[in-house]
Parts: structure tokens; C-alpha cells; sequence
């Protein structure tokens, strides 16, 4: 009964599109970190800081359809323990990302490489997880959207520590306020999606008679 309710929950999430998904776009990672640090007029594997910011990126959105069911409040009115299960859907999916994303970038993990591509894999999940509590899981890509590419347009030069904790998305992996930042904002996002789950879009909490 677990493994067809399993089976039924990873379908209608949208599951399969998403793994797909996660796998190209960690095939593309690979692709593009290789060849921007195989160039000689670049700065070898440190070139890689455009698919170490965006590639997580890519792949947290692809998670955010996933959070919501096509009728969140009938499926919160069935008796399951859906706080259980929205932890094993973030988690399982969090390791996913993590673990397709960094083998893109083994050749030189400590360098814009598989370290910084688990960091950034593990804030942007946590990033999307809160949008789609605040927001919905239709718009939970927009909170990570915005503060990733704000980040990397920014692109600050210095590396202290206040720099490093805003600008996590395109610090060196060696930077431990980065992964302090990125790791806090998976925790928060996760949390607050495990206890209260995706938005309900305001038409359909109305017509269910739920608060605006």
C-alpha cells in the first residue's frame, strides 16, 4: 500500500520530469565548467563561477512544481502524515540535486567545483522550499531567481565575511561563512515547508472557504 501511494505521490508531483531535468542540466554543468576552464584566455577552473551560480539554480526550479499537488487542500484532508512526507520529498530531492551536480564538477571540486555546487544546490533548494510556503509552489522559483542572478550581477570583490554570508551563491567553496548562510537558508526554507507545506493559490483557498 506504501509503494503504490509512493508511486501515486511521486506522479502526480511531477517526479519523473524532474529527474530528468536535474540530469541535463547536470550533463550541460558538465559541459560548460569544462570548457570555460579549459580555455586559455580564461582563469582556468575559477571560470567556472557562472555554472557554479546557475546550475543549482536550474535545478532547485525545477523542484518548486513538485512541492504542490494539482489540489493541495484535498490532498491535506486525506490521513496521511504529510509532514513525513513533504521532509522525505525535500530531502530525497535535495540529494538528488547535490549528488548529479557534483559530479559535474569533480575534475576540480575544491575550485568552483563539486564543493560549491553542493553548497549552492543545498541554498537553492532551501530558497525555493520557502517560496513556495510564502509564495506557492507556481511562483517558488521567483524568491531564488532573484537573489541568485541579483548576486552574481553584483559580483563583489571583496571576501569578508559579511560578503561572503550575502554572496554565498558565487564564494569559493574553501569560504565556511558561505556554507554557514547556504546550509541556514536550507534549514529555513525546509522547515518552514515540512510544517506548513506549499501556499494554496488565494482563488482556491477562497472558494474552499479558507482565509484570504
Amino acid at each position: 500500500m506504501t509503494g503504490r501511494l509512493l508511486t501515486l505521490h511521486l506522479r502526480s508531483r511531477g517526479a519523473p520530469t524532474f529527474l530528468v531535468g536535474v540530469g541535463v542540466i547536470a550533463l550541460l554543468a558538465w559541459a560548460a565548467g569544462t570548457w570555460l576552464a579549459s580555455r586559455p584566455y580564461f582563469d582556468g577552473p575559477a571560470a567556472r563561477v557562472p555554472v557554479v551560480a546557475l546550475a543549482p539554480l536550474l535545478a532547485a526550479l525545477l523542484l518548486g512544481p513538485t512541492l504542490a499537488g494539482a489540489d493541495e487542500d484535498l490532498e491535506r484532508s486525506t490521513p496521511l502524515p504529510w509532514r513525513a512526507w513533504r521532509a522525505g520529498h525535500l530531502l530525497v530531492a535535495a540529494l538528488v540535486t547535490a549528488m548529479a551536480l557534483s559530479v559535474a564538477g569533480l575534475r576540480a571540486p575544491d575550485t568552483y567545483g563539486a564543493h560549491a555546487l553542493v553548497r549552492n544546490a543545498l541554498g537553492c533548494v532551501g530558497l525555493v522550499a520557502g517560496g513556495a510556503v510564502l509564495l506557492g509552489a507556481r511562483l517558488a522559483w521567483l524568491p531564488a531567481s532573484v537573489y541568485v542572478c541579483a548576486v552574481y550581477a553584483a559580483a563583489p570583490r571583496q571576501t569578508g565575511v559579511v560578503v561572503a554570508a550575502w554572496a554565498w551563491p558565487i564564494q569559493p567553496s574553501t569560504i565556511t561563512a558561505s556554507w554557514l548562510t547556504a546550509a541556514t537558508i536550507f534549514i529555513v526554507g525546509a522547515a518552514g515547508y515540512v510544517h506548513a507545506g506549499s501556499r494554496a493559490p488565494a482563488v482556491r483557498r477562497f472558494r474552499s472557504g479558507g482565509a484570504p
